[in-house]
């Protein structure tokens, strides 16, 4: 799967994001300088931002295999294949 160059910039802004949130976390777990409530906003906060980095690579993905016209056979099992992995992350 070739992902275009805007695409790409969005899901590696989404991800830099992700890594310093958890960058963060490891900087104040790492000085003792810990916050219990904090620091679990931040962890959730990092696993919404990864939600995130998932729902638009699917996107992109599908949005790929349809321009591909790929025969609705393969495209259902690349769908179900998408289901799936959403659904045990």
């Amino acid at each position: 799967m070739a992902i275009d160059e805007t695409a790409r910039s969005a899901l590696q802004r989404r991800i830099n994001r992700v890594i310093g949130q958890l960058q963060g976390l490891q900087k104040r777990i790492a000085t003792g300088e810990t916050d219990c409530l904090a620091d679990i906003q931040q962890i959730k906060a990092a696993k919404n931002a990864m939600w995130k980095v998932a729902e638009e690579y699917m996107h992109i993905y599908l949005r790929e295999c349809m321009d591909k016209k790929l025969p609705a056979a393969d495209m259902e099992q690349k769908l179900q294949s998408v289901v799936r992995a959403s659904f045990t992350m």
